[in-house]
């Protein structure tokens, strides 16, 4: 009746520590299993040397190694769920406090017994206040497990689902024998007492199941922690809350903080430039939906200062029985740039940083798809080659870059300004804000440059309008006419 108890439990303890020796939650399991079996062995040794030493036994061994058991059981649950790794997680440590203090005080007898009879026949003793205390404590801890359970059982802790059932096995097992064996005492039923400790084989088949089947095997262990500290990949994982469970040392360097700083903290605090609302509540659509992500860009700044961007895949992954967010990124910032730097020079004018004729060709060809009317301005620098000869090409270049900062600013961001080549300039201007820009470019013109040797001089430019549908429908007829007009303009200021 007891002793098969005690083998079982015995045997589990070998199963958990041979499954993994080096981690603290298999050690933890196992001594759980093994105080577990003690109180088992601590009822057997009770009758067979009944009634001698029968009220130490039951003090010291019995009602010690079930302490020990409420203790470890709850360290084990703490390990399981990462609540030791929270933000207050060190403040969990105090719950043994009561519990460790009842387990000292079991030496001092007149505290946990008060007295005993050999006369009678059953083993009957009258319990302390200090083993009353101690009582208290042990369903305190099956109440903190109860309740922690059920916390982790919301996150979809799956190994926490195994434990609350195994948990309120025991509960209904204990209470069901205690009630019965007062109801039936004096019966024929009364041996149903001697099984009030069989329900904690309920709870302990959770755990093991548990362990079996939420946990690591041993054998991977090594490979995987290679994997994690070694990849060139940063390896993240996260639940859906966005706190960091586990990050490889890559992830620490991309963010710019150390791993310390980045455990068991929302991801978001290390993300400066990004939507912070935005992110999180697609991170637990995605989390709630199961959504993998393949390819996927963040760009942000860094703890260092630095712009980052983070290509980044992702799937889901269960853990301890836990599901949590396995994302690999990848820094290509410097590739991004790369292209960007590419895409720039190939749709832009070097000297002046306006859109170049390739940019130019897009818009117009865009704008004449809309069949919307609008207005090509085309433009060109007076004398040039005089300045050039004269006063060299810096000053040329200089007087170019001064026509395009006037363009510009005249234009704004609404309309399109690009350089042709050499002096050549054109903008695609609205038909109602054309003859308002153009007074302002010429009235900008007036004002004298100022040159590198201080001394000044005032540029001016020819200008040539046509208008789409009236002056053509195709990019070729626009430029024509504008380009005409703009010579006829230019002949003009000759004569």
């Amino acid at each position: 009746m007891y002793l098969i108890p005690a083998i079982i439990f015995i045997f589990f303890a070998g199963m958990v520590y041979g499954h993994n020796r080096k981690s603290w939650k298999h050690i933890t399991c196992s001594l759980f299993f093994l105080s577990s079996s003690l109180w088992f062995f601590g009822v057997f040794t009770s009758f067979l040397i009944y009634p001698k030493y029968f009220d130490h036994i039951v003090v010291y061994w019995i009602n010690g190694s079930i302490a020990i058991s409420a203790l470890l059981s709850l360290h084990l649950f703490l390990i399981n769920a990462n609540m030791y790794k929270t933000k207050n997680g060190k403040l969990f440590k105090l719950l043994f406090i009561p519990g460790i203090i009842g387990i000292a005080t079991i030496p001092f007898d007149s505290w946990m017994l008060k007295g005993f009879d050999e006369n009678v026949l059953d083993p009957m003793f009258i319990p302390g206040p200090g083993l009353i205390l101690l009582w208290i404590v042990d369903f305190a801890y099956l109440a903190v497990n109860l309740f922690l359970a059920v916390k982790e059982m919301k996150k979809g802790n799956q190994a926490a689902k195994l434990w609350f059932k195994g948990m309120l096995s025991f509960f209904v097992w204990t209470i069901t024998m205690l009630v019965g064996s007062i109801l039936l005492q004096n019966t024929e039923f009364d041996f149903i007492t001697f099984f009030v400790p069989h329900g904690s084989l309920f709870w302990a088949y959770a755990i093991f199941l548990s362990m079996a089947k939420y946990d690591y095997l041993s054998s991977y262990e090594k490979r995987y922690n290679i994997l994690f500290q070694r990849s060139p990949l940063g390896i993240l994982l996260m639940d859906e809350e966005g706190i960091v469970h586990e990050a490889s040392p890559q992830v620490a360097n991309y963010l710019g903080v150390s791993n310390e700083e980045l455990i068991q903290h929302s991801i978001l605090t290390f993300l400066n430039g990004v939507d912070k609302e935005r992110f999180i509540k697609a991170h637990q659509t995605f989390f709630q939906n199961r959504i993998r992500l393949t390819n996927e860009e963040l760009s942000f700044i860094n703890k260092t200062g630095e712009e980052i961007i983070l290509s980044f895949d992702s799937d889901f992954i269960l853990l301890e029985g836990k599901t949590l967010q396995f994302v690999m990124v990848k820094d290509v910032t410097e590739a991004k740039n790369k292209g960007k730097r590419e895409y720039y020079l190939a749709y832009h004018d070097i000297l002046t940083g306006l859109s170049n004729r390739a940019a130019f060709e897009i818009k117009i060809q865009e704008l004449i798809s809309r069949k919307e009317m609008f207005d090509l301005v085309l433009l060109d620098l007076n004398k040039l080659k005089q300045i050039n000869d004269t006063l060299g090409h810096q000053a040329g270049d200089h007087a170019i870059r001064y026509l395009a900062t006037i363009l510009q600013e005249a234009a704004g961001t609404e309309h399109h300004t690009a350089r042709l080549g050499g002096d050549e300039f054109v903008l695609l201007l609205t038909i109602d804000k054309t003859e308002s820009i153009i007074k302002q470019i010429r009235k900008q013109l007036a004002i004298p440059m100022k040159l590198s040797n201080s001394e000044q001089m005032t540029l001016s430019a020819s200008i040539g309008i046509s208008r789409y549908p009236l002056d053509g429908e195709i990019m070729d007829e626009l430029y024509s006419v504008a380009d005409k007009r703009m010579y006829e303009e230019k002949n003009d200021v000759k004569l």
